[in-house]
């Protein structure tokens, strides 16, 4: 037992070290993150060493000491639903630095990945696995978590998961972003906008009900032929899921993901 946990000491110790090393943390940062790390190995599921490996994935994203101790509490709630923690702080932290978040923002992040992946057919790893694709597009835009979260979670009901919803959603916004002539067309015929009527930028969630609204009372095959023109062949079924989902079935997963 004593050697069991001399060895836990030092492997925390040697976490805390490397999490030291990523960030260049001073000595008094590091006995700051060293004493948080103690605290949510007392306070949750996890151990300490954990806690320290979390931290690890923060340093990489550039974090800073304010930033760990703000942000770890909420990816490790999230965590807690049976997911990784290390891989969890890795999505965590790449997403909100691609959507534009600030590190105090993790536990709404995390509250919102949690809704997702409990009220959709995905997971945490998977929506994950679409940020990486549709993230950083969406954050440019000045897109929110939220909306992406419901048109990932609808998408994923249908079957669409992964790298595909966010190589969709990738496609879908740059398309409409910066369309082709053949795209514009489309957008025009059918009245879709990125912005509104004063030039102003919509929401995404007003795109998507843009998009379901002016899809509505097409034909199937006009429906194809224009998700395929939008969004190309490769995408056009993740567009269709979005415009085809039932109102109340598209409502309630905004409304649940947005409380």
């Amino acid at each position: 037992v004593a050697t069991a946990a001399v060895k836990t000491a030092a492997d925390f110790e040697a976490a805390m070290s490397e999490v030291g090393a990523i960030s260049g943390a001073s000595a008094q940062d590091l006995a700051t993150l060293t004493a948080k790390a103690k605290e949510m190995g007392a306070t949750t599921s996890f151990s300490a060493s954990e806690s320290a490996e979390a931290m690890k994935y923060m340093a990489m994203a550039g974090w800073k000491t304010a930033d760990m101790t703000a942000g770890i509490a909420g990816i490790m709630n999230l965590a807690a639903a049976g997911e990784d923690l290390g891989t969890t702080s890795d999505i965590v932290t790449d997403g909100l630095t691609a959507f534009g978040m600030s590190a105090k923002e993790s536990g709404r992040f995390a509250d919102v990945m949690a809704a997702a992946s409990t009220n959709a057919n995905t997971n945490v790893t998977m929506l994950g696995e679409s940020f990486k694709y549709c993230a950083a597009t969406a954050g440019a835009m000045g897109y929110n978590i939220e909306d992406i979260s419901v048109a990932l979670g609808v998408m994923a009901n249908a079957g669409i998961k992964g790298s595909t919803a966010g190589t969709t959603l990738k496609n879908v916004i740059a398309n409409m972003a910066k369309p082709t002539d053949a795209q514009a067309a489309v957008m025009q015929k059918l009245g879709i906008s990125l912005t509104d009527s004063s030039g102003n930028m919509k929401s995404f969630a007003e795109v998507m009900n843009n998009l379901r609204t002016s899809f509505n009372g097409l034909s199937e095959t006009e429906k194809a032929s224009y998700a395929t023109t939008l969004a190309g062949k490769e995408s056009m079924s993740g567009l269709l899921t979005i415009v085809n989902a039932s109102a109340a079935d598209f409502d309630k997963l905004t409304e649940t993901i947005n409380g």
